[in-house]
């Protein structure tokens, strides 16, 4: 490899990373589509959320991916902060999820009332108690940050 002496990386390769950073976060939605899937992730309202955040990401990958402009990069990136907010309830509502489950936990049904507020929320953040992925909904906003990342410098941006 040779070293970078400049600080910056040809057009070409930037066009490359940019590409990368849209395909994984392309992966990560697929992904997260199986995994919600397999989960029957659609019982009520609240488990629909995510579903309609990967329908957001998708619109926002489009709009990068195909013909960016100015316009359409600057609305990506709205959509991909709305999905960074969702990703951050969705990761609450999951330590939340855990947190109902405690007094049902047979490790700590008996002592779970006793314990303090701090060291049950604790226990439901860390996944000691509950069945709810505590960071499965970070990857909503790991694929939204891969969106953002693709379009930092972007030609279509810088000419406006």
């Amino acid at each position: 490899l040779a070293p970078v002496t400049t600080g910056t990386i040809p057009g070409e390769e930037v066009g490359i990373a940019r590409r990368l950073l849209l395909a994984l976060a392309a992966l990560a939605m697929a992904g997260t589509s199986v995994e919600l899937a397999l989960e029957r992730h659609w019982d009520d309202f609240v488990k629909l959320i995510p579903w309609f955040a990967l329908g957001v990401l998708a619109v926002a990958l489009a709009l990068v991916a195909y013909r960016p402009a100015a316009r359409r990069i600057a609305i990506a990136r709205v959509l991909c902060v709305l999905v960074i907010a969702a990703s951050a309830i969705g990761v609450y509502k999951h330590i939340e999820e855990n947190h109902k489950a405690g007094p049902l936990d047979y490790r700590y049904s008996e002592t779970w009332e006793s314990m303090s507020s701090a060291e049950q929320w604790w226990k439901a953040a860390t996944k000691a108690v509950g069945p709810a992925p505590v960071l499965a909904s970070g990857v909503l906003a790991q694929a939204a940050l891969g969106i953002i990342a693709a379009t930092v410098g972007h030609p279509a941006v810088r000419r406006r």
